[in-house]
């Protein structure tokens, strides 16, 4: 599963220190030359997806208890952020925050 599944939840858990859900997307692709436009699309897509997962209820099919608190998502990405992906982190983190959800990027180290 990764970012290019947008109907899929790559995996989901609970912060035990907030009890907050977690929904993580696995992104493997490279922001490097012409991969970056698309990657930016998937990206997107997928971001689109997690929004949708909550705010139609489907994250209670995975917490029946959800009572609609905050939610987190989790990008776990195997290549460092270049300057447009920071450009849009930080727009999607501003239309996530009106979504009620958290949105952050960790880079995998393997």
């Amino acid at each position: 599963m990764s970012v290019l599944e947008t109907d899929i939840v790559d995996y989901i858990y609970l912060d035990d220190d907030e009890e907050t859900p977690v929904l993580v997307v696995s992104d493997p692709l490279s922001w490097r030359g012409e991969a970056e436009e698309a990657h930016l699309d998937v990206l997107r897509n997928k971001l689109n997806a997690q929004i949708a997962f909550v705010e139609s209820g489907q994250i209670r099919g995975v917490w029946p208890d959800y009572d609609g608190r905050r939610v987190k998502v989790e990008v776990v990405g195997r290549w460092a952020l270049n300057a447009s992906a920071y450009e849009f982190y930080d727009r999607a983190s501003q239309v996530m925050t009106r979504a009620n959800m958290d949105l952050s990027f960790k880079l995998w180290d393997a």
